[in-house]
């Protein structure tokens, strides 16, 4: 049993009865308490839902006090993700690379020149799928903003408009209101990266054939959501989760209700308003912000109606849609306590405004 140092109560999960461990040390990157022993479901992947998953795992046990999830960070050291075997497993940095790895878990390929069968069960996942198909499928569990942070001692514009982000990006302009702009990219395999390259219109091909030169990675070293980078650079820009933005600001609520440590990487940035709208209404995500997207949990279509996938993660009922914690006295959901926004039922007809849990939205990688 792993102890936590947080209050909880006993709650209903469908089939599955869940408990909340009653004390325990502080959690910080990755499962904390180290295992053993080891959660039922491995994760991996994306950077900009790390922290929440982190926080879901430090308060969803199973009725022995064991861990349901363990949800591995984007960087670290190797990694041992269950109790016999999967050892020394290369680290899935971003979405991408943590798709990569369920694939090659699912269907026992090489993972970096490494068999990793059954070694990862989901996969965290800041973007939609990358090719058609139904052998995956990508469960959304919370509502994401993506604007634009500068160092908060630029004499750049704190207002813009998404035409001007987009002639940026498309490097068809270099300033705005005559201030120089460089714009950058987060790490290649990134979800925000491909989520970002698909709002401003320009693919990863065309950056490779020399088509969008001002464009930079700064040789693959912006690791997303982290506005350190900004230091001593008042010409940058990059994309920027709003909820990582919110989650890294919130720390210390965050530590008190969950038990685990939020790194604040946000160095000098700031958040940009477009088109006049604010990422951040009364300390919480704006949902309304003109550029939002769901952030997924990605799990093999095949087990999806089994549990423990059925129970943590499908249906509006599931763990992740209705977990609450305490914070001041007052119950909120873990997903906004971490900066996400939540979406109940879904909006219009489309898949990219799904409610949480909905289970339509599938692709082969």
């Amino acid at each position: 049993m792993k102890v936590r140092t947080f209050s909880a109560t006993i709650v209903g999960i469908g089939a599955a009865i869940l408990s909340l461990a009653l004390t325990a040390s502080p959690a910080s990157a990755d499962p904390n308490p180290a295992p053993p022993p080891y959660g039922q479901l491995a994760g991996v992947g994306s950077d900009t839902t790390q922290d929440v998953l982190n926080g879901f795992a430090a308060v969803i046990d199973d009725a022995s006090g064991n861990p349901v999830i363990d949800s591995w960070n984007a960087q670290g050291a190797a990694l041992k993700t269950k109790a016999s075997g999967c050892s020394n497993i290369a680290r899935p940095n971003g979405s991408s690379q943590g798709r990569d790895a369920l694939i090659a878990s699912t269907d026992g390929t090489a993972w970096q020149g490494q068999t990793i069968t059954n070694c990862v069960d989901f996969a965290r996942s800041s973007a939609g799928p990358r090719a058609s198909g139904t052998k995956y499928t990508y469960v959304p569990f919370g509502v994401d903003a993506v604007t634009v942070a500068i160092n908060s001692n630029s004499l750049l514009p704190t207002n813009v408009t998404f035409t001007q982000i987009q002639r940026i990006y498309q490097c068809l302009d270099n300033n705005i209101g005559g201030e120089p702009v460089t714009p950058l990219l987060p790490q290649s395999g990134s979800g925000t990266r491909q989520f970002w390259l698909a709002k401003m219109g320009v693919t990863e091909a065309d950056i490779s054939g020399g088509l969008y030169p001002c464009l930079t990675d700064l040789g693959n070293t912006v690791q997303e959501h982290d506005g350190r980078v900004l230091n001593g650079h008042d010409d940058y820009i990059l994309p920027f989760s709003v909820a990582q933005y919110l989650a890294q600001s919130n720390s210390a609520a965050i530590q008190t209700a969950t038990g685990v440590s939020v790194t604040d990487r946000r160095g000098p940035a700031i958040l940009v308003s477009v088109n006049g709208v604010n990422p951040v209404s009364s300390g919480n995500l704006n949902t309304s912000f003109p550029v939002v997207r769901d952030v997924y949990n990605v799990i093999p279509t095949a087990k999806k109606t089994t549990a423990p996938f059925s129970t943590m993660f499908v249906g509006s009922s599931s763990a992740l849609c209705t977990k609450t914690v305490l914070v001041g006295g007052t119950a909120k959901r873990v997903t906004e306590l971490f900066g996400f926004g939540h979406r109940a039922t879904t909006v219009g007809t489309g898949t990219d405004k799904l409610g949480c849990g909905v289970d339509v939205l599938t692709g082969d990688k």
